[in-house]
């Protein structure tokens, strides 16, 4: 990976992106000599969107597989004890502590 800096980036910018498109490897922009960009060819780049894209496709997926799982499995609960459970009246009862310590 080579690293420029930044004048150096507006002297030869022409041979810096020559030398990304034909390598494929990044380039690293230095300010003060700490890096503060890479300058990367645009297949990589368009790669790197995509594989972004398809790893946040399969987290919503999965988001939304485990919630029909639990919606099923509430409708099997109601369906055996003919009585739907709402969980929201007893979290709040917890959360708030009513009923914990009455004597």
């Amino acid at each position: 990976m080579r690293m420029v800096n930044v004048t150096e980036v507006r002297t030869s910018i022409r041979e810096i992106l020559s030398e990304v498109v034909k390598t494929k490897k990044p380039a690293v922009i230095l300010q003060r000599s700490k890096p503060v960009a890479y300058l990367v060819d645009a297949e990589s780049f368009e790669n790197m969107q995509k594989k972004e894209e398809s790893e946040t496709d399969v987290l919503t997926k999965g988001r939304k597989e485990s919630l029909d799982r639990i919606l099923q499995l509430r409708a099997k609960v109601a369906k055996r004890t003919g009585v739907q459970h709402d969980s929201t009246p007893l979290v709040r009862e917890l959360r708030e502590g009513l009923g914990r310590y009455e004597e």
